[in-house]
């Protein structure tokens, strides 16, 4: 082609129409070579290692790639099998609490429990709104506990735990029966019907002094030795510690610990050797009791708050006083026995010597 150019030149001196059409081959030359240019350009664009742009995709339907699939969507399969029964357990308490709602009136009924309400006394009340205590590093639930509570009371028992470890080290504080979520009677116990009960073991330590933790609330004599347990005895500096720490606690508002005589007076003699000041002291004594008729609460501490002071119009300071009436009286009267309360506002405050105990003691259940 650049042969013609030459000749093309003469030609359109010339000024035919020769010359014209030679004119126009000589121009369109370089669009006849195009495809042949334009290879080596495609070969500059592809990778030095030779290897395709959708090399990767191609892998992926490789033999390997296959393989690899495969293992995954077992491996998804596994984990799917494995939370089915967490599944199916959430809808099983999911549909429990459609129905329980729908049984107390559907949405009303569901506002209604998420007001924090600890109505009526210990001994005869529901509670509404409650939290759960949980397990934690210095606490542990009891297997099978009830641990629903007013936030105040669940809050209390996780401060004063971890201040007895904070203080004494290698501590976990036992925590039994609470309330039920929903308060009312509770099974084994009088009280616990409102949220601001709980029961909690004692601290144990072996023979050598060392602490020991147990699954389940050690009974303990008069003499701090184990019952059914040889050679543990009862910790008297972290159960101090504890009591110390619920009645030093002004946002818990602990009003008693119930516990028996001799280890009442175990924990209030240590406290004298420790020369903790005597105003402690007489807020101890005067907190830690041992109702009549009752549980002799030598395996745990028994522990109440007060009502919250923005539930004064419907909590019940005390326990109901037990009806008086004989068995055979009708039951209207037992009834208006059992509508009688014994309101802490109308008693007088106790005094620091151990106090009797009054119908609000008599009432508490056991544990």
């Amino acid at each position: 082609m650049p042969l013609l150019r030459p000749l093309s030149r003469r030609v359109f001196a010339s000024r035919g129409p020769v010359a014209a059409l030679l004119l126009a081959l000589s121009v369109a030359a370089p669009a006849f070579g195009a495809p042949a240019s334009a290879e080596p350009a495609a070969a500059e664009q592809r990778p030095a290692s030779g290897k395709h742009p959708h090399g990767k995709r191609r892998a992926a339907r490789s033999p390997a790639g296959s393989e690899n699939g495969a293992r995954a969507a077992q491996r998804d399969g596994a984990k799917a099998k494995a939370k089915a029964p967490q599944r199916a357990t959430r809808t099983r308490a999911a549909k429990r609490d459609e129905a329980f709602r729908a049984k107390r009136g559907g949405a009303a009924a569901e506002a209604d429990e998420r007001k924090l309400l600890s109505k009526g006394a210990p001994n005869r009340g529901r509670l509404t709104g409650a939290v759960r205590l949980r397990s934690s590093r210095h606490l542990k639930t009891r297997e099978g506990a009830r641990t629903w509570g007013l936030p105040v009371l669940v809050k209390a028992l996780r401060r004063a735990a971890f201040q007895v470890a904070k203080k004494h080290g290698d501590s976990a504080l036992l925590v039994g029966d609470l309330s039920a979520r929903a308060g009312g009677p509770l099974d084994g116990h009088n009280s616990h019907q409102t949220g601001r009960d709980a029961d909690v073991g004692f601290y144990v330590v072996n023979s050598k002094g060392k602490t020991l933790r147990t699954e389940r609330f050690v009974a303990f004599d008069d003499r701090g030795n184990a019952i059914g347990l040889p050679g543990a005895r009862f910790d008297d500096m972290r159960n101090w510690a504890l009591v110390e720490a619920l009645l030093q606690d002004r946002q818990a508002g602990v009003k008693y610990l119930f516990v028996t005589d001799a280890l009442r007076a175990r924990l209030l003699a240590h406290a004298a050797k420790k020369r903790v000041p005597a105003e402690l002291r007489a807020r101890a004594a005067a907190a830690m009791m041992s109702p009549r008729d009752a549980d002799l609460h030598n395996d745990h501490f028994h522990i109440r708050v007060a009502c919250p002071a923005s539930m004064r119009g419907a909590c019940v300071e005390e326990s109901l006083a037990r009806p008086a009436c004989a068995t055979g009286e009708p039951k209207k009267a037992r009834e208006a026995a059992e509508d009688v309360y014994v309101d802490a506002a109308d008693a007088p405050a106790p005094a620091a010597a151990p106090p009797a105990a009054g119908a609000a003691a008599q009432a508490d259940a056991p544990r």
